[in-house]
């Protein structure tokens, strides 16, 4: 119930449009009194005592308000889709903004498909239990309310009779509301499982391919699949039951309503117009009944898909706050004492401490595992040290906001990421106001212009999801473009070069070198730390600091 009502509280953003649904439902379920009304006095009236003039007047009337209630009915819709949509993008929106601030930590145990799973369908899980819940729902508890009211306006022994299967349909929805969380929960986490693992094989089929792994992968995907259809299943097999069981009762309340009315007009008790108006009436009251059964599924879906939207929003999001830089930094690093785990139990870096002066090109030399990118990522922030101090400007790094640190740093990570646009758009990350004058130059100094001038479309070539459309080379000299573009005081190379031929790392040593290390020029960089194989691209740089794995004295510097 508490997700529930987290979810309604997104409602309180816009009064009028809840207002002016509420208004237009109210008064199009008040006209279900005119139909039963009209059908007791056409019965004891005009047709018992002869009236037949007053017969089309009742008929337009009754004509009339059905068409002033469905056309309630239709600005009801609009409004309330209207004031839904608004909320579920409200949510959507927040849900996101909030994925963007929470550390990379909590992305390491997560996968890519259930993230979206919980973005795209526990959302619209969300949205169908706010438009059908506000729409059905007040629809229907308002038409319950009108309808007994003129059930016991008209006898009050037929609408207790009529009441009869109240408590069996209360009990009902109780036990189903009681049992399906379990369900539900169990549905969405399959879901999720089925997503993810085809996310992953979309994104990894060239390495399916290769090594001919399709049945394998097919057969995981099935069992996945099936796993998913199994909880559908179950969904649907109780569902089933409760669902023909309610209407069941509904059916021996209107058969024990004609019943107990027979023998009342029988016996002189009750009037035929009596009974015709009631049986209308008892119609209108199972029908929303009805749909309110209906709609304890959706909130049930709804109810474990919530569930899963506010594990995201309760996620406790990066550290706000911090000074900014008074000017761009100067780009002095150092490292005092740092020690990280990313699992809490085997030490990634053990004590680290070193100094790079504003206008050093510092190397960070090691094997595979021995932290080399760890370094980087703590640099950056995006991951917090266990113990141990890191500082830029001789100030520490947790004193200033994220985004004023990171502001101030260019990266060109491992693996080379280029989102599925145009080669421009992919550069303007780095500088969204840059000119094509400004890309082309960037370009040329990573030397990537002479591939970017063969493609037909130069700077507005698309480069397809992840980059696919270009080798590992480009996509690696696009990524080096788009950090000069960014023009930091620090600039981080990790392997930045690895899948750059020899001729081409060659060609780009020296302009690079040059850029970077020179304060004084357009590109006044203060600073580079760069990994193993940017040594080759950058043999003036004046300290090494090394590492190999397991040892206690774990970086020395060598000049």
């Amino acid at each position: 119930m508490k997700t529930v009502c987290r979810v309604f509280a997104y409602l309180k953003r816009y009064p009028l449009l809840a207002i002016a649904t509420l208004a237009c439902a109210i008064t199009g379920t008040l006209m279900v009194i005119v139909p039963p009304a009209a059908t007791k006095y056409i019965l004891d009236n005009v047709i018992t005592r002869h009236h037949p003039e007053r017969l089309l007047p009742l008929l337009i009337l009754v004509a009339f308000a059905m068409l002033l209630q469905r056309g309630l009915d239709y600005l009801r819709l609009l409004l309330n889709n209207t004031f839904e949509q608004k909320v579920i993008f409200d949510l959507r929106r927040d849900l996101y903004s909030h994925i963007q601030t929470l550390p990379l930590r909590w992305f390491d145990n997560r996968a890519t498909g259930d993230l979206m799973t919980r973005i795209l369908e526990d959302v619209s899980s969300l949205e169908r239990v706010l438009i059908d819940g506000i729409e059905k729902g007040t629809v229907a508890v308002l038409q319950i309310v009108v309808v007994v009211a003129g059930m016991f306006y008209l006898s009050t022994k037929l609408t207790l009779v009529a009441l009869a299967p109240v408590p069996f349909l209360a009990g009902g929805a109780l036990w189903y509301t009681l049992t399906a969380h379990r369900r539900y929960r169990l549905h969405r986490r399959a879901a999720s499982a089925m997503n993810s693992l085809l996310h992953d094989n979309l994104s990894g089929i060239r390495q399916i391919k290769s090594f001919v792994r399709e049945v394998e992968e097919d057969r995981r995907f099935t069992k996945e699949s099936d796993e998913l259809r199994r909880a559908s299943l179950v969904v649907t097999r109780v569902w089933a039951l409760y669902h023909s069981s309610m209407y069941l009762f509904g059916s021996l309340g209107v058969l024990l309503v004609i019943a107990v009315g027979a023998r009342g007009i029988l016996s002189g008790a009750m009037q035929l117009g009596d009974l015709g108006a009631f049986l209308v009436l008892a119609s209108f009251l199972y029908e929303p009944i009805g749909k309110l059964h209906e709609l304890n599924q959706l909130v049930q879906a709804g109810r474990a898909a919530g569930e899963r939207v506010f594990e995201i929003l309760d996620s406790a999001g990066e550290p706000q706050g911090g000074k900014t830089f008074a000017e761009t930094a100067r780009g002095e690093i150092e490292f005092r004492q740092v020690s990280f785990s990313y699992s809490g139990e085997l030490p990634t870096l053990s004590d680290i401490s070193f100094h790079a002066r504003p206008g050093d090109m510092v190397a960070l030399v090691g094997t595979t595992g021995s932290g080399k990118s760890t370094v980087i990522n703590l640099l950056a922030r995006f991951y917090e040290a266990d113990s141990g101090e890191i500082l830029v400007d001789e100030s520490p790094i947790r004193d200033f906001s994220i985004h004023a640190l990171r502001r101030q740093i260019g990266m060109v990570t491992q693996e080379c990421f280029l989102f599925n646009g145009t080669i421009r758009e992919n550069l303007q990350i780095g500088k969204p106001d840059a000119t094509d004058e400004e890309l082309l130059e960037a370009a040329a100094v990573a030397n990537a212009r002479p591939f970017i001038d063969r493609l037909p479309d130069g700077l507005s070539s698309v480069v397809g999801e992840r980059g696919v459309k270009l080798s590992v080379g480009e996509k690696q000299r696009l990524s080096i473009a788009r950090a000069l573009l960014k023009d930091p005081p620090i600039l981080i190379l990790d392997e930045a070069t690895a899948s750059v031929d020899t001729t081409a790392v060659s060609s780009s040593a020296e302009p690079t070198s040059n850029c970077l290390c020179l304060g004084g020029n357009t590109r006044g960089y203060a600073n580079k730390v760069c990994s193993k194989r940017a040594i080759r691209t950058s043999p003036d740089a004046p300290a090494l600091l090394t590492r190999n794995p397991g040892q206690e004295s774990v970086w020395f510097l060598r000049v």
